[in-house]
């Protein structure tokens, strides 16, 4: 019993590990568009012209941007118990009922690299 899913992060060849829950289901891809949402808000408050790409995060590294959804997205919780775990892909897992599915970040940080006048790689 249970509603298995996971998720990973992508940002050109490079992908985070595989989050896991065994009940979210569905609802973890509104979870995590939210999340998706909220650092995109964050990353502007802080960079308002949108040219800032020094920090991980900023360059939206699929692992830092995993970190920090799981710092997000347990900020309310006092201990994590069964539900949800990392794998170091989607096979280490199970996301039996409802697959995995890959959050595409390129065409974010493609869109702050054009504003930086930036190639993709390249930091300042």
């Amino acid at each position: 019993m249970g509603d298995r899913i996971s998720f990973s992060f992508k940002n050109g060849e490079e992908e985070s590990v595989a989050f896991f829950s065994h009940w979210d289901g569905r609802s973890l891809e509104g979870t995590v568009n939210t999340y998706i949402a909220h650092l995109r808000r964050k990353l502007a408050e802080n960079d308002p012209e949108g040219t800032s790409m020094g920090y991980p995060i900023e360059r939206f590294e699929p692992n830092t941007v995993m970190l920090d959804f799981i710092r997000w997205f347990t900020r309310n919780m006092e201990l994590i118990t069964s539900n949800y775990y990392l794998g170091k892909d989607e096979n280490d897992g199970d996301n039996s009922d409802n697959g995995h599915f890959v959050i595409d970040l390129t065409p974010y940080c493609k869109a702050k690299e054009k504003k930086a006048g930036r190639k993709g790689g390249e930091t300042k």
